[in-house]
């Protein structure tokens, strides 16, 4: 799921490099300054700071940004080109941004699911963009907050109905949810539970704190006596069963607490034991 950034700004400014007419418009709710010619490039690196995001689909600009930078370079945050780099412009871009993604053979997401994923408030769980390196028989994944993940082709089995991955047709599709490669699809919420630690912990964590709750407990309680969410009828609907086992309900009337205490031959305050 692609959550929407909260009011708070995630960058200072946003630099748009591209001259084509209609993509600005996909990327409007960054509200990026558009910078189409080189003259324009000189009025944005005086306003760019480290926490600046430059997106730039026009290699032209690209390699004008570096030669118009004063060495050694500042901070200018973070960088996106949907675009080749020569490996001269690369190392260059290795000295003016804090991380930046690249990528060829149209490895990134489409430029209106780029721009949701960039702006979205799990964006490090989503991937923009990669590139396959079939030397080392490894995808390098470009995250929404522009680390990077590498991840072996081994990763990517057989799936049930025995389709395998063509990686010679890779994308990401779905505001970054998904990775395909060819008619194989891989989830990239798998991906990163299995091949980013950190990310494993926080959802681990995340997994115990719900089976903790007190809706966790209910389930299990009610499972236990072998009853059915429809068994609290029509004192609780199965519907309120099912609100509170899956944490929607965030306070439980004293009344329906010993509604379901009576019917699970329990005392109202053991519930939360289970």
């Amino acid at each position: 799921m692609v959550v929407k950034t909260p009011q708070k700004q995630k960058y200072s400014r946003i630099f748009l490099l591209d001259r084509a007419r209609k993509r600005p418009a996909w990327f409007a709710s960054l509200n990026p300054e558009v910078v189409s010619s080189k003259a324009d490039l000189r009025g944005s690196l005086c306003h760019a700071t480290r926490d600046s995001l430059w997106i730039s689909y026009a290699s032209d600009l690209t390699e004008a940004l570096v030669k118009s930078v004063s060495w050694p370079p500042p901070s200018l945050g973070l960088g996106v080109f949907v675009h080749a780099i020569d490996m001269k412009t690369m190392l260059a871009l290795s000295s003016c941004f804090r991380r930046f993604a690249f990528a060829t053979d149209d490895g990134f997401l489409a430029a209106e699911e780029l721009a949701e994923v960039l702006e979205a408030e799990n964006g490090s769980d989503l991937f923009i963009g990669g590139s396959v390196d079939d030397a080392t028989k490894t995808i390098t994944f470009w995250r929404g907050n522009v680390k990077t993940l590498t991840v072996p082709f081994v990763a990517f089995e057989k799936s049930g109905d025995g389709t395998v991955p063509d990686f010679n047709q890779f994308s990401v599709i779905d505001c970054g949810q998904t990775v395909r490669l060819g008619d194989y699809e891989a989830a990239v919420d798998a991906i990163l539970y299995e091949y980013d630690p950190e990310y494993r912990r926080r959802i681990s964590k995340k997994q115990w704190q719900e089976e903790q709750s007190f809706g966790a407990s209910l389930r299990r309680l009610r499972k236990q006596r072998g009853l059915r969410r429809q068994d609290f009828e029509p004192n609780v609907s199965a519907k309120t069963i099912a609100r509170i086992e899956q944490g929607k309900v965030i306070r439980i009337h004293k009344k329906t607490l010993n509604t379901l205490a009576k019917r699970l031959f329990v005392e109202p305050e053991e519930i939360q034991t289970f």
